[in-house]
């Protein structure tokens, strides 16, 4: 049976099945319409791709298919930082529109960005965050407690959108900045909370808080899954979530300049995307050319329904590829591998190439350890150092031998020689602001800052 269409038309749960399981001439029908309709719109409505297009010679009208997509320039953060240099305080990508609210970017990787919200444009992501907690077994009724923070950021607020739209029970409990780390832990325990909402770092956090009041994580709860966004989930961090706090926990994969275009099935078998509200490219690093299946590249997307701040083949700067294939769930939408990380935390030591999260294998082989860590990368003389900072779980535990036990481990699964400096218990997270963070920064490059003697 062919799902209903129309150009506005992105239901939540229950409605969504029937698009989630769409065949693929449907979904492709669908994407052609709603991106003529993103041209026209933009073109008439938003100077920042007007101007870029016209520039390049292209008008809306000559782009009529999917494959003509890459006629159109690929746009970066650097070009919304222009934008906002030339036309403060909120460039001219945000529109012609009334909107609602204004989000912004965590400002991890730069200037924090504002991105306006319509009505419409709320509400869609809503929905989509509504698909991704259904697809990741939250149902009516259950109790779905939230601790991203409440602030510029989005994810807080459009989860707890999300949730309400499933008909969950929403514990709107915010970061530690807000509620206590301790409060957050008690209300866990004592409202029999089901479902937990927030950073992996966070998540982690409070499992080590729960820890030092003397309850145990996998018997005095009623958590039953936890899901994440805003960080990523590297699957050493997903086995100590589920380890430690004997729940089954969900990635899904998004920003706040796109909304809610990822999940996890209960299969957790890569990122199914919302196709009918999202145009994925996987790009060549150097050409920013779109690349076969299975190629690793670039993420750039294109949001088919934004009418404020839409992001037309954005350059996420995240490395990933598309997975071949159908689900096992049943989904026909297209899934996304895997984030392998973002290119510009991806660092050359020594010609050697890094991502941070290669050193969570190496924290998870070691459990006196806690997940919270800082990577800081300095130029002695013409040799670049890495230092770990990292937490011990107990004073006892911090010693020269698990010290000597940390460097050993991070060569073996890095290949590099990286210094270990053990902190106690609590220290380094409080130097971190884990509690009030929006989400964690795990590199500290002071290369550029002059030579280290």
């Amino acid at each position: 049976m062919r799902p209903k269409f129309s150009l506005d038309y992105y239901p939540a749960p229950p409605e969504s099945a029937s698009i989630e399981s769409a065949s693929r001439e449907f979904l492709q029908e669908t994407q052609e319409a709603r991106l003529r309709a993103l041209l026209r719109r933009a073109w008439e409505r938003v100077p920042f791709y007007r101007q870029r297009w016209e520039s390049a010679g292209l008008r809306p009208e000559g782009i009529h298919t999917l494959r003509e997509l890459e006629l159109l320039p690929v746009v970066g953060r650097k070009d919304f930082e222009e934008s906002l240099r030339l036309h403060p305080p909120f460039g001219n990508y945000q529109g012609d529109f009334d909107a609602v609210r204004v989000q912004t970017s965590s400002g991890t990787s730069g200037k924090p960005k504002p991105f306006f919200q319509t009505q419409n444009d709320w509400d869609v992501v809503a929905n989509f965050w509504a698909r991704r907690f259904h697809a990741q077994g939250v149902r009516p009724g259950e109790i779905v407690q939230i601790v991203f923070a409440y602030s510029l950021f989005i994810a807080g607020f459009t989860a707890t959108e999300g949730a309400m739209r499933l008909g969950s029970l929403v514990v709107p409990a915010g970061s530690g900045a807000i509620t206590a780390s301790e409060r957050q832990v008690r209300i866990l325990k004592e409202w029999g909370t089901q479902v937990l909402v927030g950073t992996p770092t966070y998540v982690l956090h409070l499992a080590d808080v729960a820890e030092k009041m003397g309850l145990d994580t996998r018997r005095d709860f009623s958590l039953r899954r936890t899901i994440h966004t805003a960080e990523p989930l590297s699957e050493p961090a997903r086995k100590a979530i589920e380890d430690r706090w004997k729940v089954t926990a969900y990635d899904s994969f998004g920003s706040v300049e796109t909304g809610a275009p990822t999940f996890e099935c209960e299969y957790q078998d890569g990122y199914h995307i919302n196709e009918d509200g999202y145009l994925f490219e996987i790009l060549d690093p150097e050409s920013l050319r779109p690349l076969p299946d299975g190629e690793e590249g670039l993420v750039a997307v294109t949001s088919l329904f934004k009418e404020a701040s839409p992001v037309i083949r954005y350059n996420l700067e995240d490395v990933s590829s598309f997975l071949p294939g159908p689900c096992r769930c049943g989904r026909t939408f297209r899934r996304l591998a895997k984030v392998r990380g973002r290119a510009s935390e991806m660092l050359k030591i020594r010609g050697a190439v890094f991502y941070p999260t290669m050193v969570e294998t190496a924290l998870e082989k070691i459990p006196e350890l806690t997940r919270e860590y800082l990577l800081v990368v300095d130029r002695v003389g013409q040799l670049d150092c890495v230092t770990l900072q990292v937490e011990c779980r107990s004073e006892e535990g911090n010693t020269p031998l698990l010290k000597s036990r940390v460097e050993k481990e991070l060569r073996a699964t890095t290949g590099l020689s990286i210094e270990a400096r053990l902190f106690g218990p609590g220290e380094l997270a409080r130097a971190l602001q884990v509690a009030e963070r929006v989400k964690s920064k795990r590199i500290l490059d002071r290369r550029g800052e002059g030579h280290v003697s």
